[in-house]
Order: structure tokens, then sequence, then C-alpha cells
């Protein structure tokens, strides 16, 4: 399946307007949900390793939205927030979801460039050990690969964990499991919900 690449529309709106309310909603009364002794807001960015002619077109943490991933790879936007334990402990994981689109370049120049999706993909992805919580950087491989860390430096820093250019990087590599959709009907419904009752707890941040 080709489609042209818009400009001004994303792909699952629905959904992802919804993640956000949730997301807002949440974020309120954040610290009733969690001991600030013992997590610390951060921000969340993806990165991937599959070349210039991929790029992530959503994908989402613990079914909140992370933004996307732009073809150079190097990393997108950085969106907040994710609660991040203070102190690393064997066994962290999260839960990550992902679309990733093929970019399909015409030889003939007066033709627009056009996407395919090439893989929808669902992992639990264990968070690399840390010694402090800092941004939280998803890494996306080729063959469905990601890897989770946690470091104070972007991706094109010399202390960052992941290198770009590594080849062994994606050893490590949790492999996602492919899937029809990220989010399924049951799933949707549920967000609906979750929507609507934290508007009428909290009222409409929008």
């Amino acid at each position: 399946m080709r489609v042209a690449i818009p400009n001004f529309l994303r792909w699952y709106p629905v959904t992802s307007f919804l993640l956000m309310g949730v997301f807002f909603s949440i974020i309120v009364v954040i610290y009733d949900y969690y001991k600030v002794d013992n997590y610390i807001p951060v921000t969340v960015t993806g990165v991937h390793h599959m070349g210039g002619d991929y790029r992530i077109a959503a994908f989402y943490v613990d079914k909140y939205s992370g933004g996307t991933v732009g073809e150079s790879g190097g990393g997108g936007s950085m969106v907040c927030c994710l609660m991040l334990p203070r102190k690393w402990y064997p066994g962290l994981k999260a839960n990550v979801r992902w679309e990733v689109r093929h970019i399909v370049r015409s030889s003939n120049p007066a033709l627009p460039e056009t996407e395919e999706v090439a893989g929808l993909y669902h992992a639990q992805v264990p968070v690399e050990a840390y010694d402090e919580p800092e941004n939280f950087w998803v890494h996306f491989f080729p063959q469905g690969g990601v890897r989770i860390v946690v470091s104070a430096f972007g991706p094109y820093g010399k202390q960052h964990p992941i290198q770009f250019g590594d080849t062994h990087a994606t050893h490590q590599a949790t492999t996602g499991f492919a899937v029809k959709a990220l989010f399924s009907p049951d799933e949707i419904a549920r967000l609906i919900d979750e929507d609507a009752r934290n508007k009428e707890k909290f009222g409409d941040w929008r």
C-alpha cells in the first residue's frame, strides 16, 4: 500500500488525540499517582538506525505518544513526560509500540515522495541500567529491533550509550512482534472511557 506523504495530517489522529487527553489529565494529578521521592519526570525521544529511506511514523511508550522520528534518524521531538524511577532496578521494562514507514522516492523529481507501511510492532523492552534518571531514549533498529537507554547525552554525543554506526548495537535489541494495528478496538474503547472519566473529574484541558 502506498500513500502520498501528507504535510498536515498524522496517522492515528483519533488515537493520538485521545492519548494526549488522557496523558495531560494524568499530569494534573501526577503526584497523586507517584511518590516524588521515588520517581522523576523525564523527556522521551525516539532515534532510529534504519537509514534515510525510513522513518518512525508514530511510537508509544506505555500507551503514551512519544512522537515521531524523521528520516535522518537522529532523534525526534522531545516529549514530556514519563515518570522514571530514580533508581534503576532489574526487571524494569516499558511497553513500546511503533510504526515503521518506508519512504519511496521517484526517479522523476516532479513526482512527490510516497510512503508505505514497513511494519507495526509491539515489544516489552528492558530499560538498560542507569546511574541517574535522565532523558529516556528509545532506539529503533531494522527487523523490528528496539532498545531503551537513559542518558543526559544526545544520540550524537560520544557519551551516549548507543553510538551511530556501531554494528554491535543491534545485538542487544529486543525484537518486537508484528501486529496488524498499534491499538486494538478494545484498547481504544478503554482509552475513550478513561478520557471521558478524566474530563469529568479534572475538566477538559483542551
